[in-house]
């Protein structure tokens, strides 16, 4: 028996993988998944090296790519949309990788900072984008103390990271008044999950900690302080999509059970936007 790290009610174990076991917490008000033990250092940098940044250049194939140019474009394009205009907005990408969505957002207007802790990929962002992303929160600060930004965005990192409450945490300290925080990850309660089970690539991934569902997620951003959390549903087009998986992705998004969970939170309360 487990207890879970979030609200410390008890946890079940779900499924049994190579690298860890996924539990579950039995809280109705949590339900978060996570993985248990937690990959040493050492053996989750290797996972890293391995599926995301075997080298600095772009001769050697990685396991997991990235989100693609087309739909970080029409993400930031619906979400201003959704928010207004962003053209001189400053932005935290938080595990920004090799820096893709930093390109693409100073074509919106964007004053983009990144945050990477893995140093292959540092390089890589420095190299494409021309830009250095700072190691960690800390690092940051030493170079601008007095850092705040209108939006924050992390994209299919949350479930990288060791405690998401406490980087929340500094996150929400990082917002100006009537910042935006936008936060996606995959979702447990998807139908590749229910029918893949263990070889869902949520859970074969090595390097993914936590697994959500809305309930978690929600749980996750409301014990890190923010008091504004609301689902956002943005339509993506994913380009490598034929006409059967289009239909199936709209279908499974009208039901709530499509693969990602996407969040605009804010410190204040409440998150005004237009309707999509």
């Amino acid at each position: 028996m487990n207890s879970c790290p979030l609200c410390h009610n008890r946890a079940t174990s779900q499924l049994k993988l190579p690298h860890t076991v996924v539990w579950e917490c039995r809280g109705n008000d949590c339900g978060l998944q996570f993985a248990f033990p937690q990959m040493e250092e050492q053996n989750l940098a290797r996972a890293y090296s391995t599926c995301y940044y075997p080298s600095t250049d772009s001769r050697h194939p990685v396991i997991y790519d990235g989100t693609s140019k087309i739909v970080v474009r029409s993400i930031l394009s619906q979400l201003e949309g959704c928010l207004g205009p962003l053209k001189g907005l400053s932005l935290l990408d938080y595990g920004c990788g090799r820096g893709l969505l930093l390109r693409i957002a100073r074509e919106f207007g964007l004053a983009p900072v990144g945050i990477e802790p893995d140093p292959v990929a540092r390089i890589i962002t420095a190299a494409h984008v021309g830009m250095t992303a700072y190691s960690n929160f800390d690092d940051l600060r030493s170079q601008d103390p007095a850092a705040q930004f209108d939006l924050i965005i992390l994209w299919d990192v949350i479930e990288h990271l060791r405690q998401p409450w406490l980087d929340l945490r500094e996150m929400r300290g990082l917002l100006c008044p009537g910042g935006r925080l936008l936060v996606s990850t995959m979702n447990v309660e998807c139908l590749r999950a229910l029918f893949e089970r263990e070889r869902w690539m949520n859970y074969e991934n090595p390097t993914h900690l936590y697994y959500f569902g809305r309930r978690s997620l929600e749980r996750v951003l409301v014990s890190a302080g923010f008091l504004g959390v609301h689902e956002w549903k943005p339509k993506i087009c994913y380009p490598h999509h034929g006409t059967m998986r289009r239909w199936l992705y709209k279908a499974s998004s009208l039901f709530g059970v499509s693969d990602g969970l996407y969040y605009l939170c804010s410190v204040e309360g409440d998150v005004r936007h237009k309707a999509n």
